[in-house]
């Protein structure tokens, strides 16, 4: 009887520790696309924007809530339906296609019923993007990604009176989320590159649909990839447009895991989905976050590297290893940042025409502390190589740009900030007036475009390969 009871003991104790075991994370999506609005100018491509997505997002193995043509009722119940989907753990899409609004600073979805009176009954009858946000992080969800493309003209700009500005606000993302937006702030979305574009989705959702399924590319690296792209459409028909990306991730998800290169191919049919694939979040350790930041310096001829590499890293593994690199480098006659040279190829540019011509170069730059602006700038070369990056504030660059590969633009240099009242230099958050920059990208299209960052800091830079 005794061997009984504690065989049946045994049992429940097993059962109640497979109920506590976590479950495995799901991929869930939430998809709205708002065409026909009633009371303002419709659209013409959300609906098959958001259609496109979901098809795209299911063939990744995402269980996909589909919706269109939303008014404010049914958009308020299929919210809270989807929340209570979502659990702790979970990775989440929200992608929202339709107008947009901003009112001091607050963005609103517009459902398609709405009527537009004032702008407190936009706030009444409109749903704040915030909602969408908080309601992820109440459901402790892992990973949540919102897409806005919602960036267009301001649908009530002709309603005779003055109710919200153009574009969307810029957003703080909870930890564990990342929100982008299909054009930075004040910039309209474009729908096609002209009369003769017959896509049937809009420019930035085509370019992501066709990064989403590279095997292999972390969300944040493939939405930077995205937005570079959607640029360099954009500027061949003479428009603006940088896609907004606010991050507070930690760790990496891939919408399709895999090795970079190899060939993805999710079906196109919402109703046959690929099964889901493996848990795709990695968090690096400590170890691995002074790993990978010693590969990125170790070669470097900039004392200053080591430097930092040791006031990040007190007790790194190569520690001693920095700060004897950092001695022997600072003895040496190392040029000053002024005097830097730019390595370009000799024989044949990335865009096939020669050596990027020396001159001044139309450039401009995006940054974390703008978040969905522009600063515009020059970017010029000089004869002996040397070149200088100035933007419009008065903040400079110097150094190195490696052009000889179209497809890995690779640089470093030293970045100054602008002068108080055109005479004191503003001093970095430790104290300094400049700091290192490292930068990396490609050359589409003539335009060589990329990320830059520094310690404080990081952004989007672009210029033209054109001289004066």
């Amino acid at each position: 009887m005794i061997a009984i009871r504690n065989a049946v003991a045994l049992v429940a104790g097993l059962v109640l520790c497979a109920l506590a075991l976590p479950a495995e994370a799901r991929r869930l999506a939430l998809v709205i696309g708002n065409n026909d609005y009633k009371n303002v100018a419709p659209l013409q491509n959300a609906r098959q924007d958001a259609k496109a997505i979901a098809e795209t997002l299911q063939g990744l193995g995402f269980t996909v809530t589909l919706k269109q043509d939303l008014g404010l009722s049914a958009m308020k119940s299929t919210l809270r339906e989807f929340k209570a989907t979502v659990a702790g753990g979970d990775e989440v899409i929200f992608y929202f296609s339709g107008h947009g609004v901003q009112f001091e600073g607050t963005n609103y979805l517009v459902p398609t019923d709405i009527v537009a009176e004032s702008e407190a009954q936009v706030v009444d009858d409109a749903v704040p993007l915030q909602r969408v946000l908080d309601d992820l992080h109440d459901q402790k969800a892992r990973f949540a990604l919102a897409i806005v493309d919602a960036c267009r003209d301001n649908p009530f700009k002709g309603q005779g009176r003055a109710i919200g500005g153009r574009g969307l606000a810029p957003v703080t993302a909870a930890n564990g989320q990342m929100v982008m937006y299909s054009a930075g702030a004040g910039q309209e979305a474009l729908d096609r590159l002209g009369p003769n574009d017959r896509s049937p989705n809009g420019v930035f959702t085509r370019v992501l649909i066709k990064h989403m399924t590279q095997p292999g590319v972390p969300a944040d690296r493939m939405l930077k990839d995205v937005a570079y792209e959607v640029v360099g459409l954009a500027s061949s028909v003479h428009h603006e447009q940088v896609p907004a990306l606010y991050d507070q991730t930690i760790g990496e998800f891939f919408f399709t895991p895999g090795t970079p290169g190899t060939r993805a191919g999710p079906d196109a049919s919402i109703a046959t989905a690929a099964p889901p694939p493996a848990p795709s979040v990695h968090v690096s350790s400590a170890a691995e976050l002074e790993e990978s930041y010693w590969a990125r310096i170790k070669d470097s001829t900039d004392p200053q590297d080591f430097k930092d590499y040791g006031q990040q890293f007190p007790k790194g593994a190569h520690s001693a290893e920095a700060s004897l690199l950092a001695r022997k480098l600072a003895k040496q006659s190392a040029p000053a940042p002024a005097t830097m040279q730019t390595t370009v190829a000799s024989t044949s540019s990335p865009t096939g025409g020669g050596v990027a011509p020396s001159g001044s170069h139309p450039s401009y730059i995006t940054g974390s502390t703008i978040p969905g602006g522009t600063l515009p700038g020059t970017f010029t070369v000089s004869p002996d190589g040397t070149f200088v990056y100035e933007a419009a504030n008065g903040a400079a660059l110097r150094g190195t740009l490696d052009l000889s590969n179209p497809a890995a633009v690779a640089g470093r240099g030293l970045a100054t900030r602008p002068k108080k009242l055109g005479l004191i230099p503003e001093r970095y958050p430790d104290g300094t007036t400049t700091t290192a920059v490292l930068l990396d990208g490609k050359v589409v299209n003539g335009v060589v475009q990329g990320q830059w960052k520094t310690k404080f800091d990081h952004g989007l830079f672009s210029f033209t390969l054109t001289g004066n």
